[in-house]
């Protein structure tokens, strides 16, 4: 079965919380499979919090939208926002990733590149776009 669908955000945890439903009733109706939608969701919840922590701090009218595509094998989300130029697949990883160990943050990076099959990025005009694909 496939889907699609999109969901505008303001960077607040109630917010999240609201992501977060919509993403359990969307996976369930769509039956996509449960491995590909927990990496969605994962991902999805690291990129917002990052752009609640740090993202879109100080933006005057914060904008996020995300929009989702998913299929059987496939789910896809595509994030926009209007924060601070940010990208993911240039960002340096700590070597030492234990939490005893290293320094805060970058974790929430490193769990994205894990988890997507593939991520994009673009910068167009003042907005990011973050694509995010996990595959099985």
């Amino acid at each position: 079965m496939k889907f699609a669908g999109q969901i505008k955000l303001q960077p607040t945890p109630s917010d999240v919380t609201r992501l977060n439903a919509w993403l359990d009733q969307i996976f369930s109706e769509s039956r996509i499979e449960k491995a590909l939608a927990a990496d969605l969701k994962l991902c999805l919840n690291e990129v917002v919090a990052n752009l609640i922590s740090y993202g879109l701090k100080d933006i005057r009218e914060p904008f996020v939208s995300i929009d989702i595509n998913l299929r059987p094998g496939c789910a896809k989300a595509v994030v926009r926002d209007n924060g601070f130029h940010f990208n993911i697949r240039t960002w340096p990883l700590q070597k030492h990733r234990d939490l005893m160990s290293c320094e805060p943050g970058g974790f929430g990076v490193a769990l994205i590149r894990e988890r997507a099959s593939r991520i994009d990025y673009a910068r167009e005009g003042n907005f990011n776009r973050f694509e995010i694909v996990c595959e099985g």
